[in-house]
This record gives C-alpha cells, sequence and structure tokens, in this order.
C-alpha cells in the first residue's frame, strides 16, 4: 500500500508541476514512470510480458519524482529532437552527469570530474508511448551487459538510485521524430 501511495503522490506532484499548455509530452512520461514502478514492483513482469529471464531481478521500491531531474531530462531530448542527434553527450561534449548538475540537481563531485560522464540516463529514439519506451529499455536487446535494465531495475551500481526524472521530445523532421531522455540518480545531501 505505500508503494501505491508514494506513486499516487509523485504522479500528483508531477500534474502539479506542468499544465498541458506547458509540456505537452507529461502523459507519456507518466505512463513510462508507471511502468517502471510497476516492472520494478513486480519484476516476474519482465519474464511473463517481456520474455526477458534474468535471475538478478527482484522487488525494488518504487522510483520518486523529481522535477529538476524531469527538467534536465527534458532539455536533453529536446536537444536530441531539434540538434537530430541521439547520443548520452550533447553537442557540446557534455554527459547527462554535467546537464543534470547545471539544471541545480546536486550531485558528488566525482559524478562531475568527467565532463562527457554519463552514470545517470538512459535514452530511448523512435518510441512515441512510454510504457513501450520503458518495455524496449528493459529488453535491450543486443546490449551486453544490459545496462540500461541495470538503470532502471536498480541493478548492481544502481541499487542506491531512488529519484528519477523523464522527458520526452518530438521532431518530425528528426531521424527518430520521439526521443526520451530517462534519469535514475541517488538523492545525494547537499
Amino acid at each position: 500500500m505505500k508503494s501505491v501511495i508514494f506513486i499516487i503522490l509523485s504522479i500528483a506532484s508531477l500534474l502539479a508541476t506542468n499544465n498541458s499548455d506547458e509540456y505537452k509530452y507529461k502523459e507519456q512520461e507518466i505512463k513510462a514512470f508507471n511502468r517502471i514502478n510497476e516492472l520494478r514492483a513486480n519484476p516476474h513482469l519482465i519474464k511473463t510480458e517481456l520474455g526477458i529471464n534474468d535471475h538478478r531481478l527482484k522487488k525494488q521500491a518504487p522510483l520518486i519524482w523529481d522535477e529538476t531531474l524531469a527538467k534536465a531530462a527534458r532539455q536533453k531530448a529536446q536537444d536530441m529532437a531539434t540538434n537530430n542527434y541521439f547520443s548520452h553527450t550533447d553537442l557540446q561534449g557534455r554527459g547527462m552527469n554535467i546537464v543534470i548538475y547545471e539544471a541545480g540537481y546536486h550531485l558528488p563531485s566525482y559524478y562531475i570530474n568527467n565532463k562527457a560522464a554519463n552514470y545517470c540516463e538512459s535514452i530511448s529514439g523512435g518510441i512515441s508511448d512510454g510504457a513501450k519506451i520503458i518495455d524496449f529499455l528493459i529488453i535491450d536487446k543486443g546490449v551486453e551487459p544490459p545496462g540500461h535494465r541495470n538503470h532502471l531495475m536498480g541493478l548492481e551500481s544502481y541499487a542506491e538510485a531512488k529519484m528519477c526524472g523523464i522527458g520526452i521530445a518530438y521532431n518530425p523532421n528528426s531521424t527518430y521524430k520521439y526521443y526520451a531522455s530517462i534519469i535514475v540518480v541517488p538523492k545525494f545531501q547537499n
């Protein structure tokens, strides 16, 4: 019950901070956020629905929505869509750690020592549906080790990552049309 309340409060917070004129992809962001938390709460769905048998998967606490991270994710998704690229580093060579830090999220110095570092982001291109974006990243077809699955499901070095922000952008004149940035990172003390 506690997990359900947390998810509802997180979604209410997301809806309260964005009006429909301000950001038109929030519905898909919410779908993506809900799907991650659904899979974290019920990892057996990864096997039954996605066909992935990963013995490392176990029930995880729900992620918590963070609007600063969402702002950084939206900025990154929009930048990829506008400038027609697909990468964890932007066209200035800045990795997501720097973008998150510049958005105002507190990160320890070792996260920002390397300008191109990314310890926090999974990206997707070409998928418009928020839940399908997450499924695609969890499946991680052809990726070994499955870094996106590890990141989103809190495996290995991502076990402490509990804060989340998601951004989705669209540009009909770009290669992938839809771009998503999913940030999952620990909550660091200031």
